[in-house]
């Protein structure tokens, strides 16, 4: 287990840590990401394990007596025809919990929150007429942008067991990090003819039967770099209500005011000039979600979630391209099937997990959609303290990016879960 968890660290350090081509309010949203949830048509509520123990879901953590270490892995392919492949590795999930009393778990860890990808964009040429600059000459401009960086949170958590049907879980969260968009704007004079002549050429069009060029003259580049500093906080509650065959979920988090310090700087000419700025904005509820689990049998079940999350309060002024995050509401629905080994041994049970999602984020005037499938193995072993996690999700989404166009993505999430005895109470002799 260690030489696992060792290897996996190492992975981790030799890829970026980055996301798909959300380039809107702080970027791509990590989420909850625990590997047998996810398997589970991207679920967070239930696991399909076999004490039903699931990470990106407090009110389950009681459930153990152990110390619990775990860390989630993510590896992303991302197709879109009007981009390279898109590849990514990254740490989604790493924690600690331990019991500090009888059904009562306290634990803490960190994880990525929001993630831009080191994308380099360069927008088509622009032009602007002789009539509409005080130059009195026309002009042609383009941008290249380049994105870096992102949120990450530090948690703790508290899971308690209050009677045989009620358990409750609560998280804090401290949101903390930088982000960094390069811009690069590069001005030209320009002018057209009808003949090649010494010059640069960066663009031609036809009138007629004649062919006209356009040349550029007197180029200028102006760069700007924002640096954006984060700092916001973030409470989530959830209670769960547990019969033998049926099982509920309620959850609502809480964000508090987000803090944004920008720090500008713009080079004109070898002309830099540096400005600083402070953004906040208001706390708000960022989510409300439903979880219903319905047990088939003692080693099979249905599970069926609705979630809606609110914008993340960024504020306005620090937005990607000024664009604000998006209201996203998704359905999920999920299934797993236990095989368990009638003999006393090495391992205990095998899961098979399933399911699939849809989700609809509502920006101001747009619409965009994602749906997928998800599958999954898990593994239990050593009295089910151990557990190695495997899921492949395959799914498409609507790019809110390029117009008409589908993000095609190909996400395999590895995890580890390793239960030790170091904090129960043992009796004296």
């Amino acid at each position: 287990m260690r030489i696992c968890t060792i290897l996996l660290l190492l992975i981790n350090f030799c890829f970026t840590q980055a996301s798909g081509l959300a380039l809107y309010g702080a970027g791509e949203k990590i989420g909850n990401i625990d590997v047998s949830s996810v398997a589970l048509g991207n679920s967070t509520f239930f696991s399909g394990s076999k004490y039903g123990i699931t990470t990106s879901s407090p009110s389950t953590l009681w459930k153990s007596s152990l110390t619990q270490f775990t860390i989630h892995s993510g590896i992303n392919y991302l197709n879109i025809s009007s981009f390279p492949q898109q590849f990514q590795h990254n740490l989604t999930h790493f924690s600690l919990t331990f019991p500090v009393g009888n059904k009562k778990v306290f634990g803490f860890g960190l994880k990525p929150a929001f993630r831009t990808n080191k994308l380099e964009i360069e927008t088509d040429l622009q032009y602007i007429g002789a009539d509409k600059n005080i130059t009195g000459r026309p002009i042609a401009y383009k941008n290249r942008y380049m994105i870096d960086g992102g949120i990450s949170k530090i948690f703790l958590q508290y899971s308690s067991k209050i009677n045989t049907r009620f358990s409750f879980g609560i998280q804090y969260s401290f949101l903390f990090g930088n982000q960094s968009n390069f811009e690069n704007r590069y001005i030209y004079d320009v002018i057209i003819d009808s003949t090649t002549s010494s010059g640069t050429v960066i663009s031609e069009f036809i009138n007629g039967d004649n062919i006209f060029y356009v040349f550029a003259v007197n180029d200028e580049m102006e760069q700007v770099v924002k640096q954006n500093q984060f700092y916001s906080t973030e409470l989530l509650m959830e209670v769960r209500y547990s019969m033998p065959n049926h099982e509920y979920v309620l959850r609502t988090t809480i964000n508090g005011n987000t803090e944004v310090d920008t720090k500008q700087i713009q080079n004109i000419n070898n002309l830099i000039s540096s400005y600083n700025f402070n953004h906040s904005a208001s706390a708000n509820i960022s989510e409300l979600s439903l979880g219903y689990h319905y047990k088939v049998a003692n080693n099979s079940g249905v599970i069926l979630e609705s979630q809606f999350h609110s914008p993340f309060n960024i504020p306005e002024e620090v937005a990607l391209f000024n664009t604000m995050p998006p209201h996203e509401h998704s359905i999920h629905l999920g299934t797993y099937y236990l095989v368990e080994n009638p003999k006393y041994g090495y391992w205990n049970n095998l899961n098979l997990r399933g399911g699939g999602y849809l989700k609809q984020f509502d920006f101001t005037d747009e619409k965009y959609f994602d749906y997928g499938f998800t599958f999954g193995l898990g593994f239990e072993y050593l009295t089910n303290t151990q557990a190695v996690n495997l899921t492949l999700c395959k799914g498409k989404r609507e790019s809110s990016i390029i117009k008409g166009q589908y993000e095609d993505y190909i996400n395999i999430y590895f995890g580890i879960t390793a239960g030790e005895k170091w904090f129960m109470k043992r009796r004296r002799k």
